[in-house]
């Protein structure tokens, strides 16, 4: 019997010493500390670079447009991509244009198919791009805040370094191709003065 007693006692005193020397982390915490140190700017450069320049899911503005117009419930399961519930929804689009007009950095388009088109090199702010690509789920950060850096790394690299170096290369009557993210509603029955905020301008 006292040979069981020992026993106990030793087991409990090492369940005592292994209690006060050994914490385990929150996995919130490690989550938390890791993405205190994640690489926004390498993350934007990756999903731009290999994703978005190389997305299957950029689709034509006039095709785009037809299918809103004849069966939008499609248009927007297939092609838009939005955080909630609503009628709009994000697009990443490409089409092709001949610059009529450039204005504080408002490029007019005129595209032969879709009439004007507006390419805002300027203000490139706010989640169109990030959003409109597709590749980027709230699910994946843990706050708000963190996700939202991932949009403006994404536009800190389309407006510091993409853009500028492509309008250096185009002027007034230069015929472009050209992506980028717009909203458009499924009860939008005017396709007019349509804005891009551009993910990429080339001259053709």
């Amino acid at each position: 019997m006292k040979k069981k007693y020992v026993i106990l006692l030793v087991l409990l005193l090492l369940a005592v010493l292994g209690y006060n020397s050994v914490y385990f982390k929150k996995l919130s915490d490690v989550k938390n500390a890791n993405k205190e140190n994640f690489d926004f700017k390498a993350y934007a450069d990756s999903i731009y670079y290999k994703g978005i320049l190389k997305s299957k899911k950029n689709i034509a503005l006039t095709d785009l447009i037809a299918m809103i117009q004849s069966n939008p419930e499609t248009a927007f399961k297939k092609y838009g991509n939005r955080l909630g519930i609503g009628n709009s929804a994000y697009f990443m689009i490409q089409s092709t244009g001949k610059i009529i007009d450039i204005k504080d950095g408002l490029y007019t388009i005129a595209d032969a198919k879709n009439g004007v088109i507006y390419i805002d090199t300027k203000y490139i702010f706010g989640n169109a791009i990030r959003d409109a690509s597709g590749l980027v789920k709230l699910t994946d950060f843990k706050t708000n805040a963190q996700f939202n850096k991932v949009s403006e790394s994404l536009n800190d690299i389309i407006r510091n370094e993409v853009i500028p170096n492509a309008i250096k290369k185009v002027g007034i009557g230069d015929s472009v191709s050209f992506s980028g993210a717009i909203k458009l509603s499924k009860k939008q029955s005017l396709f007019k003065d349509i804005t891009v905020i551009p993910s990429q301008i080339k001259r053709q």
